[in-house]
């Protein structure tokens, strides 16, 4: 038997109340209050409230957790969705090489008996104008960089976790384990 169950036939003798008039009196069928009483079934928090109004007694102790649970559920599967998002983006920015570009161009120079080499991150075109030299493409390299890899990683590691969180069920605390 519950707790609660036993506070209400407590007030119930009390009041000297048949469990039909202590139904009627709280606004609930008998059949609910004698489970209520006998620890077969779980108590609403409107239930709660009307045993509040009826007996004059605080029973908010007994309010089933499971608005807190539902609130905390909530919370981990928009969590998991950030989690999920964040991963998505960073996948992008490595894969996309915003961060970290992987591809090298090298500009050659050729004026009036010297060589200048330029090797940049930004392709600026078959040539290009900087001071009085013309630089003239002549290949370009795609680097494998490891930021990008690290990127990756991290990346699949918050969309593991974002799945996790989302589908993970918080198992209300008034519950026991069968």
């Amino acid at each position: 038997m519950s707790s609660l169950g036993m506070e209400l036939k407590r007030l119930r003798a009390d009041k000297k109340w048949t469990q039909a008039f202590a139904a009627k009196e709280i606004g609930i069928q008998q059949s609910y209050l004698s489970k209520l009483e006998n620890g077969q079934s779980i108590s609403s928090s409107d239930v709660i409230e009307k045993l509040n109004i009826c007996y004059r007694v605080s029973f908010e102790h007994f309010v089933p957790n499971q608005e807190k649970t539902a609130n905390l559920t909530k919370k981990l599967k928009w969590g998991g969705i950030l989690f999920i998002i964040i991963g998505i983006l960073i996948y992008l920015c490595a894969m996309l090489n915003i961060f970290f570009p992987e591809t090298f161009f090298t500009y050659q120079a050729k004026n009036q008996g010297f060589w200048a080499i330029n090797i940049t991150e930004i392709y600026k075109g078959e040539k290009y104008i900087e001071g009085d030299v013309i630089y003239e493409i002549i290949g370009q390299r795609d680097v494998s960089r490891i930021e990008n890899r690290i990127l990756c990683v991290s990346s699949a590691v918050f969309i593991f976790i974002g799945i996790l969180m989302s589908v993970r069920r918080v198992k209300p605390l008034h519950q026991k384990e069968k």
